[in-house]
């Protein structure tokens, strides 16, 4: 989709801008995210006043606060908005050599570090003006952001996911324990015993969510609880947190295997029965059929197969 700033001829050009203003509700947050100046956006903002008959958007203290024929207003614009973009992108070539799109993901942290310095190579070698904007999750709102087009893809495990959504297979996982390797009560297998006693290292916030659910969910099941647990913010702090230590944490085995070469830590199986994890791309209908769009998910897609095999290259060696 074409940036707000680029089509200042286009008749839908307000109702975009009252949108991203809806969404961001702040003057400077809307003008940087358009390109435009702040003058410039309150400008537009005055025709677009005038256009509805109504004040739309109030200043506050914290912000911009929308009027009730704003709210009313906003599911309209969107349908209107995404049939428009429906109808035209059918008409637009895309091509990645002189293309200077920007795609907007999501992805949780290991997903990140696993996928994309495969993705980035790529681009740089096929779509050297193209860019990619690597956002944390937000579950909350994701949804609401691919049927905005605020954002272009959501890489994530899903356990359940929502049936409005396309989605693409990425690669599949699975958890693991990891523990210093000179942990002072395990040795290359773990009990349940110890699995509970055990103090573990957790990330706080959306970044594991699932992760941490089906772990929570598998001891619920059986009665069990995880009580003793260390709360950091970045997964990045895990492995330099066990070494030394007898905290242990729970973790994807591909990412468990790249700390374990980086650290001194061994990787123990789990003594709790928990699903695979699956990776994929989940994108909203109005983005399926735009020919940028399209290209974009076979790049992430192709970087997942490449990462895959290379860390099949490296468990065989």
């Amino acid at each position: 989709m074409k940036k707000i700033h680029e089509i200042n001829n286009d008749p839908m050009r307000l109702l975009r801008i009252l949108l991203i203003l809806l969404s961001e509700r702040s003057v400077t947050r809307a003008s940087n995210r358009l390109g435009l100046s702040q003058p410039a956006l309150s400008h537009n903002l005055n025709k677009l006043r005038a256009l509805f008959g109504d004040t739309l958007l109030i200043r506050s203290s914290k912000g911009l606060i929308p009027t009730t024929r704003a709210l009313e207003l906003e599911s309209e614009l969107i349908r209107l908005v995404t049939d428009y973009d429906r109808l035209t992108q059918q008409a637009e070539l895309f091509d990645p050599l002189v293309s200077s799109r920007t795609f907007v993901m999501t992805a949780p942290e290991f997903g990140e570090r696993m996928l994309v310095p495969h993705l980035f190579k790529e681009l740089r070698l096929k779509a050297p003006n193209v860019r990619v904007e690597v956002r944390a999750p937000i579950p909350d709102r994701v949804n609401e952001m691919l049927e905005k087009g605020e954002l272009d893809l959501r890489i994530a495990w899903l356990v359940k996911p929502s049936g409005s959504l396309r989605s693409l297979h990425l690669y599949q996982d699975r958890m693991v324990c990891l523990a210093c390797a000179r942990h002072p009560e395990l040795n290359g297998r773990i009990s349940l015993e110890k699995f509970l006693r055990l103090p573990h290292a957790r990330t706080i916030g959306t970044n594991h969510a699932t992760t941490i659910r089906v772990i929570d969910e598998a001891l619920a099941k059986i009665g069990l609880l995880l009580e003793r647990s260390f709360l950091v913010q970045n997964f990045m702090t895990i492995p330099s947190t066990l070494v030394g230590t007898d905290i242990i944490a729970t973790l994807p085995y591909l990412q468990a295997k790249a700390f374990a070469n980086e650290f001194p830590l061994q990787l123990l199986e789990l003594p709790l029965k928990l699903p695979r994890i699956s990776y994929g791309a989940y994108w909203h209908e109005r983005s399926h059929k735009d020919p940028g769009h399209q290209w974009f998910r076979k790049k992430v897609q192709e970087a997942a197969i490449n990462f895959s095999q290379q860390s099949m290259h490296l468990e065989s060696l």
